[in-house]
């Protein structure tokens, strides 16, 4: 029943946002659109956050420990994963997701937005994946070929993410990629949430089979993600700014002479020092 609920609202929130106009916000600039619904789910969880975010503000809680409550919520659901409980673990997810949504918009409300708590909630965002992912590996680390489904979606995952970083390090525009952390979390949290489902509605199905909605998610993750992150990584090698050519050239015999004197410090060099001096050093 918590299954059939929760999607319920993902279908009413979907059809409601659908038609109803919100605004865009900053972080979602560099998001890509879900497939079939575009930005505007997105936009809407954003929207609907806002005066949570505002309360949460009010009563002083920072960005940082919400980022950690996400941290926590991830683990936790990933504990549930592990055990085969996919539609609690999905919930769960889904609140650690809205956390992560949470702490920068009340980092923008009390403006505490700061270099460490980038770097914090970018951290933190990898090990969630990460956990999420390997719950589902520790359930199903028995079926070799599954185990390998969800090992591609966690490279896959990683490497959008590498890509991202690349283009930045390379300072190349960003054309823009599928399969960012926004989708595949909405991918990953749909994929299990429709794992119980299938087990009610088909009880007598295969185990394996069960799974099926969660590994056609996964399966999406890893092919449209690693397929994503090459495109973009072949692009930035193409299009990168070449780095500034310089012909080899060897020191004239003046230049090396410069060159030599140059390395003697404090007049050390034996052939700089007097006769006297020489004798002095030698005695010493």
């Amino acid at each position: 029943m918590l299954c059939i609920a929760l999607m319920a609202v993902m279908v009413a929130f979907l059809a409601v946002t659908s038609r109803v106009t919100v605004r865009t916000f900053e972080r979602l600039e560099r998001e890509a659109p879900l497939a079939l619904f575009g930005k505007g789910p997105m936009e809407a969880v954003y929207s609907a956050l806002e005066p949570f975010a505002r309360g949460l503000a009010m009563l002083g809680v920072s960005a940082n420990s919400i980022t950690m409550a996400s941290l926590v919520l991830a683990a936790v659901a990933a504990l549930h994963f592990a055990l085969g409980h996919f539609g609690v673990g999905a919930l769960i997810a889904c609140m650690s997701a809205l956390a992560d949504a949470v702490d920068g918009l009340v980092a923008r409300q009390t403006r505490t937005a700061n270099r460490f708590g980038r770097v914090l909630d970018t951290t933190v965002d990898r090990y969630v994946e990460a956990l999420l992912l390997g719950g589902i590996a520790i359930r199903v680390h028995h079926d070799a070929w599954v185990l390998a489904v969800v090992l591609a979606a966690m490279v896959g995952g990683f490497m959008v993410s590498y890509a991202s970083s690349m283009l930045r390090e390379l300072d190349v525009p960003d054309p823009g990629s599928r399969m960012r952390r926004a989708e595949r979390l909405t991918f990953l949290i749909a994929g299990a949430t429709l794992v119980p489902l299938l087990a009610e509605a088909a009880p007598d199905v295969a185990p394996a089979l069960q799974l099926s909605p969660l590994l056609a998610a996964l399966a999406a993750i890893a092919v449209v993600g690693n397929v994503s992150a090459a495109r973009r990584l072949l692009g930035a090698a193409r299009s990168a700014p070449r780095p500034t050519s310089y012909e080899k050239t060897w020191p004239t015999s003046s230049q090396f002479l410069i060159q030599r004197e140059s390395r003697s410090v404090g007049g050390t060099d034996e052939r700089r020092r007097s006769p006297r001096a020489r004798c002095d050093a030698d005695t010493v």
